[in-house]
């Protein structure tokens, strides 16, 4: 990750926007009901291991949110007719080793737990924060799809015939190409390509319906607002402006009907910076267009 996308994750920035997303990630609460997996395509794939490990007591499967991507990407996996035993090796090496630090200075690692203790008032000291993080933080796997879902990588895992596998942003493929040697080897050989964004944006289609969705947080607070406007009827149009390459500006084209001067007025007094247009018949106010501006958050863009 860059110094800025580190600085949001140790900063209010991260749980402004994703509130409850951390609370959520690892909660085991979605059936396979709730992944769109038929019932017998589950239980022939738990058979064959290449289904997560159901966390918690009973038979019924249920899953938190990194297994339930994992899932998708069988999807995606099964829909290329990649083989079961290939899709097991590459969840053996993807899916259940976690994070390596070994090879990380323990200095930076502290300083930076410091910076989280400081941020988040922890009653772990740094140096407890980095055992524990050791012990149980986040896979590889969990890390990326966090990644996706905060910064919204385009991050693909390559995978080849005997399961091995890289991770990369594919935004950065031609750089990478150009500079990574084991890269460009690796590709110079068949191999898959799977997309963790899509089988991320196909958790977001499916629940878009279902209440739970604003609660995980999986959209960000500006998201949500967005997703809230597309679905009024009383909205003409979205327009996003751009400054510098980036959105920044959001404005929303509303067209109310009223029937007195009054209901116009309490829609300026509600309502913060915005373009009106009024419309009269015999000297009355009979409708008008509302265009609200919104700023827009650059990190969720």
């Amino acid at each position: 990750m860059s110094p800025e996308e580190v600085k949001i994750l140790t900063s209010s920035l991260f749980t402004e926007e994703f509130p409850h997303l951390l609370d959520e990630l690892l909660e085991s609460k979605y059936s396979i009901n709730d992944l769109k997996i038929a019932p017998r395509d589950a239980t022939y794939w738990d058979k064959q291991g290449i289904l997560p490990i159901v966390k918690g007591p009973g038979m019924r499967r249920k899953y938190d949110i990194i297994q339930s991507v994992w899932i998708k990407l069988i999807q995606q996996m099964r829909s290329l007719g990649i083989a079961l035993s290939t899709i097991k090796t590459l969840k053996e090496n993807l899916l259940e080793p976690r994070i390596d630090l070994s090879m990380v200075d323990e200095a930076t690692l502290l300083n930076l737990f410091s910076g989280i203790k400081n941020k988040y008032e922890d009653s772990l000291t740094p140096e407890q924060l980095l055992i524990e993080f050791k012990e149980n933080g986040p896979s590889l796997f969990k890390s990326t799809v966090l990644a996706t879902i905060i910064f919204r990588k385009s991050i693909h895992c390559i995978v080849n015939k005997d399961g091995d596998y890289i991770l990369y942003d594919s935004h950065c493929h031609q750089e990478i190409l150009s500079k990574e040697k084991e890269f460009a080897e690796f590709i110079s050989e068949p191999y898959f390509s799977l997309s963790i964004p899509d089988a991320y944006r196909s958790l977001i289609i499916e629940w878009s319906p279902k209440p739970f969705l604003k609660e995980i947080s999986l959209l960000s607070e500006t998201e949500l607002e967005i997703l809230e406007l597309i679905r009024r009827k009383d909205v003409n149009s979205i327009n996003i402006r751009f400054k510098d390459g980036e959105p920044y500006l959001l404005e929303v084209d509303k067209k109310n009907e009223i029937s007195m001067e009054q209901r116009f007025l309490d829609v300026i007094a509600k309502n913060g910076y915005q373009k009106i247009s009024v419309s009269t018949q015999n000297g009355k106010i009979v409708h008008f267009e509302n265009k609200i501006q919104m700023k827009l958050n650059k990190r969720t863009k």
